[in-house]
């Protein structure tokens, strides 16, 4: 902070208040920029004697009043650093939320978080959604970094936790057995692979694509759901039925592959261009499964008027179709309730509602006719 030492003729002269011709010059201690101070001696003094205090490091009382405090960048950053790694989310999951914490920093991270109000995170999240869901999403997360600042004792309350609830239900066509015959007809064989496997066991999307050929043996299909691995640890042991086992021999085509889904990409990539998730250059990933699902139900729309163009069903509803499809077989709803690894009873109704329309051409063991 202190300048050089003083000569004689300056003893007395403010730090960093220096001659300039006939006037005088401050030089800023931090960025040694100089400014202009004009010639009245008692006024560049007094001026440097305010700079000095304004600009002194290590002042706790000037500080207080001066210093800025923690913001909500700041808060994010205690959130991913100690609050985030416990979370055990799934990659997926976890690419949504990092998205809206970037938006969140993007647009309020310069924010002190002493000074941001309840109406503040209310006009900030009407400002960047478009959407009850979002909605939803942003108050939630705003919620879980404002808790940290809470924590660590920057505020006394929680302003997200303060605004109003955005109401939204998630509005999905269910899958019935026609349209999902009709999507399958369109699709190509990989994901006509890929949409029976999840059909007959029930998996999630991003565990059909990881099944590997090495998982199935014993006479069962081995495999640890991903959104369980981090959390209930289910692990599930499933019985290779007559269905199950064709539709483990067509995925045994004549493409060399680790993985039981499986298709040979549409342009060769080197090995340090492809994605980092992708372990073989077969690989599908979840999101281009989607994706190809997407397109042969779009195609299917094309002749079907059964398909709602508005809120079309997911490649997930396949595990809602597979669900209802064994209560009619017969199943307990407890059986079916640890094949989807559902933790509670309210879930799988949740799944299994909107499927009280009578099922024809089934059998049991869920044998598919085509």
């Amino acid at each position: 902070m202190m300048g050089r030492v003083r000569t004689k003729a300056r003893a007395g002269w403010p730090p960093n208040l220096y001659p300039n011709r006939d006037g005088f010059k401050y030089r800023h201690p931090g960025t040694k920029k100089e400014t202009w101070m004009g010639r009245d001696k008692a006024r560049a003094f007094e001026a440097a004697r305010k700079l000095n205090a304004l600009l002194a490091k290590g002042n706790d009382l000037v500080d207080r009043v001066v210093a800025k405090g923690e913001t909500v960048a700041d808060a994010i950053r205690v959130f991913r650093a100690e609050d985030m790694p416990g979370r055990t989310w799934a990659v997926s999951t976890a690419s949504v939320y990092e998205s809206v914490l970037a938006r969140i920093e993007k647009g309020i991270g310069e924010r002190e978080v002493a000074t941001f109000t309840v109406r503040d995170c209310a006009d900030f999240i009407r400002d960047v959604t478009d959407s009850p869901r979002s909605r939803q999403q942003f108050r939630l997360v705003l919620s879980w970094v404002f808790a940290c600042a809470v924590e660590d004792g920057w505020i006394e309350s929680n302003p997200a936790l303060q605004t109003r609830k955005a109401v939204h239900k998630r509005k999905r066509q269910r899958l019935v057995w026609e349209v999902y015959e009709a999507i399958w007809a369109k699709a190509e064989a990989w994901l006509q692979n890929a949409m029976d496997t999840s059909l007959i066991t029930l998996l999630r999307r991003e565990d059909v694509v990881t099944v590997r050929f090495t998982d199935i043996h014993e006479g069962a299909l081995w495999v640890v759901p991903s959104k369980t691995e981090g959390t209930t640890g289910v692990r599930m042991k499933i019985k290779l039925s007559p269905t199950l086992e064709a539709i483990v021999a067509r995925c045994r085509d004549n493409v060399v592959s680790p993985f039981l889904i499986h298709r040979l990409p549409e342009r060769a990539r080197a090995k340090e261009n492809r994605a980092k998730e992708r372990q073989h250059h077969t690989q599908v990933l979840p999101e281009q499964l989607t994706r190809a699902f997407a397109d042969a139900r779009d195609a299917a729309a094309k002749e079907r008027t059964d398909i709602d163009a508005d809120s079309p069903p997911t490649f997930h509803e396949i595990r809602s179709l597979g669900a209802a499809l064994l209560r009619e077989a017969g199943w307990s709803k407890k059986q079916v309730q640890e094949l989807l690894t559902h933790t509670d009873e309210a879930m799988t109704d949740l799944y299994l509602g909107g499927h009280d329309v009578p099922w024809t051409d089934v059998e049991v063991g869920l044998s598919l006719k085509r």
